[in-house]
């Protein structure tokens, strides 16, 4: 029994060394062959295999990974609501500008469906946030969850443009501005 968890735990700490590996690739865009991610990750190629078939199944772990990261940020606040909506826009934001070149080669590999299921998981928090900043009185109630999430699409599709990072912070403090009670 202790040998499986032992297993388990390794298996684990593996297929993490494998995506963080692999997330640092992304991040800087280097092209390596697929079986090159198990030697930065330190692991044999056939663990490398046995977790990820693909480097589009890899890809999907680190995207899966970040959306996963940060809604989980999101609704882990001890602030009022209002202050949590605020944080997450913003932090969305800077999350974007700071890793935009992740962002491009995860766009470039990763499945449309896997993309579709991480914007709704996003959305799903983005919707959870307003709702209780609605509820608390911070915020409006007549403006959609959908409606944040294209200025936010917006922002992502925008990175050629110089100036993109400045204006993206402008656009999270619009979106947090028109949100306000008035």
């Amino acid at each position: 029994m202790t040998e499986e968890k032992a297993l388990r735990a390794d298996a684990r700490r593996n297929r993490d060394a494998i995506i963080a590996a692999a997330r640092a690739v992304f991040e800087h865009d280097e092209q390596l062959r697929f079986d090159d991610f198990a030697a930065r990750a330190g692991v044999g190629v056939g663990t490398l295999y046995r977790h990820f078939p693909t480097r589009e199944a890899l890809a999907a772990a680190v995207y899966q990974g970040e959306v996963a990261a940060l809604c989980g940020q999101a609704l882990d606040s001890t602030r009022p609501p209002g202050e949590s909506l605020n944080a997450f826009l913003r932090g969305f934001v800077d999350y974007m500008v700071e890793h935009a070149a992740l962002a491009r080669t995860l766009a470039a590999v990763v499945d449309p469906a896997t993309q579709a299921e991480g914007g709704s998981e996003l959305e799903r928090t983005v919707a959870d946030l307003m709702t209780r900043a609605a509820a608390d009185g911070a915020i409006r109630d007549d403006v959609a969850p959908g409606a944040v999430m294209i200025a936010l699409h917006g922002i992502g599709s925008a990175t050629d443009r110089p100036g993109w990072a400045s204006e993206s912070r402008a656009v999270a403090d619009l979106i947090i501005r028109g949100l306000e009670r008035r």
